[in-house]
């Protein structure tokens, strides 16, 4: 009776087991896949910006922005397509401009007096891009060319 005991508690001991083991693998294959998908809002970059969320590095803020909230919208005056957002510093010493081509780089220009008044932001270079407020509304231009203007507000 002893031997038929032992060995009925050696086979449940064995299914119990088995079990675990397949439980475990389960659990495992189940962690590998949740570390697969990938999670919404998951996806800062190196400033801690969420991209899904509609959050770019601002380098003039300082900080994470949506450009339709912080920025001034522009249009291309060639490519209606074509975007540019501009966002101001704090202080409006500078103005950052976010082209909506994807090979593009962000731009940073600084504020200077014109001499008949008021103000242009741009850096001391002949081919540089210039910001300024015309009649109430953003332009930008270049060797004096206006490429992108102000849409209007709806």
């Amino acid at each position: 009776m002893n031997v038929k005991m032992m060995s009925v508690c050696l086979a449940c001991a064995g299914a119990f087991l088995a079990g675990c083991g397949n439980s475990r693998e389960k659990n495992a294959a189940a962690a590998a896949e949740t570390e697969k998908t990938e999670i919404v809002g998951d996806d800062k970059d190196e400033h801690g910006c969420i991209a899904s969320a509609g959050y770019t590095w601002s380098e003039v803020q300082k900080d994470c922005i949506r450009l339709w909230e912080k920025g001034v919208r522009l249009a291309s005056v060639d490519d209606a397509e074509n975007t540019l957002f501009i966002v101001f510093s704090p202080d409006s010493t500078q103005v950052e401009l976010f082209f909506s081509e994807a090979d593009a780089p962000n731009e940073i220009l600084d504020r200077r007096s014109l001499p008949a008044g008021g103000y242009a932001w741009n850096m001391e270079d002949d081919d540089t891009k210039n910001v300024r407020l015309e009649n109430g509304k953003w332009t930008v231009g270049q060797r004096g060319k206006l490429i992108y203007k102000q849409v209007a507000d709806k």
